[in-house]
């Protein structure tokens, strides 16, 4: 009897906490340049892979940090490749406001994957 309620127990903590048993993914942000310059065009990516560094289906979803403080969303994207790119001040998304000139920022993706822990990686700037 004691050995079933301990694997009752065990089988319930795996199913409760589905990060113990998921992989890792690795998530690398690369911008243009941690300075943008207000109201003009600044390029980045995200890079999303698994622990062996092939691309991982997931989804990515992008904010702006202000310290630990969220003050604007960048969106949510579905992926196949675990890439992802966008140009900010390109038709359908607007540049920098000159509000955020020399404020320093954080670009925050958090990911998540089907089998995986969700992951997160930050890429500063301060726009000019």
């Amino acid at each position: 009897m004691r050995r079933l309620l301990l694997l009752a127990f065990a089988l319930l903590i795996l199913a409760a906490s589905p990060a113990l048993a998921a992989g890792k993914l690795r998530v690398t942000i690369t911008g243009q340049d941690h300075h943008p310059v207000v109201g003009k065009r600044w390029h980045y990516s995200v890079k999303v892979t698994n622990a062996a560094g092939k691309p991982v289906a997931c989804r990515i979803h992008l904010e702006f940090l202000f310290g630990t403080i969220v003050v604007g969303q960048v969106g949510t994207h579905f992926v196949k490749n675990g890439f992802w790119q966008e140009t900010f001040g390109a038709p359908g998304n607007p540049a920098f406001p000159a509000a955020a000139r020399g404020q320093k920022l954080t670009l925050r993706a958090t990911v998540t994957a089907k089998g995986y822990a969700r992951a997160r990686a930050g890429w500063w700037i301060v726009p000019r």
